[in-house]
């Protein structure tokens, strides 16, 4: 594939540290997403920064994102600017409060602060527009991004919540420039569960399995971003972490 592809955390959620770095390593993906709670797991297991790395060495791979850093949530900043500056990854998940009315400039003005922070880094901050939250479609995100005004302050655009939200002409018009990632997924058009949330955590399917137009989803965005293959499913989670990031690598190379 010619742009980065990223095996996303949740795709193998069951993984261990070391299962995914091989799985990462033997699929094909250049990298994988870490979530900071699973890092928190590894640390109270008393595994240090140095042995972690000591793992994406001997694999040959690296953290490329990391998720998912809350607006407002200035309680994780410190921990997260040093996964940045431990792992050195490109980007932070960044994602909308899950509750409540968001003061969108102040949003903006939150995440400059958390930009210039991890800056020096050369690490971005990706923000994920969630439509059950207020910043519910690409619009809003855009908005949001747009106030920060900060060149490492993008939006990421996950399929799941496109078509699930607002829908595949909501990214009609919009600005290619400020797109840092593409999260890539599939699935049913309409929700097994009334829940939102955990709908999207236990049936999403590989890219290619659902009802989804991912080839007009991929023709709407940037061709060169990088993307991140997200498919936290009940199903996958059968398979072995390297079975089923081969397979993932495999179908997303079809959109590619």
């Amino acid at each position: 594939m010619s742009r980065q592809t990223v095996l996303a955390h949740f795709s193998i959620r069951n993984a261990t540290f070391a299962e995914r770095a091989i799985a990462t390593a033997t699929s094909g993906f250049d990298g994988f997403g870490m979530y900071v709670g699973d890092w928190s797991n590894q640390r109270t297991a008393g595994r240090t920064d140095d042995e972690l790395l000591g793992i994406l060495a001997e694999h040959g791979t690296r953290v490329i994102e990391v998720e998912a850093l809350p607006i407002f949530g200035d309680a994780h900043v410190d921990t997260f600017v040093h996964l940045v500056a431990t792992y050195r990854p490109d980007r932070i998940q960044v994602v909308p409060p899950f509750r409540g009315e968001v003061d969108r400039r102040a949003a903006g003005e939150w995440l400059a602060r958390v930009a210039d922070r991890v800056a020096p880094f050369g690490c971005s901050l990706a923000l994920e527009f969630l439509p059950f939250t207020d910043i519910g479609d690409a619009a809003a995100g855009a908005e949001v991004v747009d106030l920060a005004a900060r060149p490492n302050v993008g939006l990421c655009v996950d399929s799941w919540h496109v078509f699930r939200g607002a829908g595949l002409m909501s990214l009609v018009g919009l600005d290619p420039a400020i797109v840092v990632s593409v999260q890539l997924n599939d699935g049913p058009l309409e929700p097994v569960l009334d829940d939102y949330v955990q709908d999207c955590l236990h049936f999403r399917e590989p890219p290619g399995e659902g009802e989804f137009d991912l080839r007009a989803f991929m023709d709407l965005l940037p061709s060169h971003v990088p993307v991140s293959v997200e498919v936290p499913d009940d199903d996958l989670d059968l398979l072995p972490p390297s079975e089923a990031a081969r397979v993932l690598y495999e179908e997303t190379s079809r959109y590619l």
